[in-house]
């Protein structure tokens, strides 16, 4: 899947992963006055990354998911969605050298 960023997305849907498919993406990333929500599907691994900094102060979930995959649904400050998308990105650049 590509990465995007979509600048809105609807938050009445009940199927995150309906949605992310309908805009061929993993992640979602919307920002509103400066707050954001995370929506997304990865690796198990790459979830403990992106929610670690977070240290248990999202106002979102996350749920497993089937084949090693867990959902994140996050409301967070932009400061805390930057902090995510870094251990994101650097989660998935050590699993890809390996």
């Amino acid at each position: 899947m590509r990465n995007a960023i979509a600048l809105r997305t609807a938050t009445t849907s009940d199927n995150l992963g309906a949605l992310l498919a309908r805009r061929g993406t993993d992640l979602i990333l919307a920002i509103e006055d400066g707050n954001a929500l995370i929506r997304c599907h990865v690796s198990s691994a790459t979830a403990a990354a992106m929610l670690a900094p977070l240290k248990g102060k999202a106002a979102g979930q996350f749920r497993p998911l089937p084949g090693n995959l867990v959902e994140i649904d996050a409301a967070v400050t932009l400061a805390a969605a930057i902090q995510m998308l870094e251990a994101r990105a650097g989660a998935e650049s050590r699993q890809h050298l390996n």
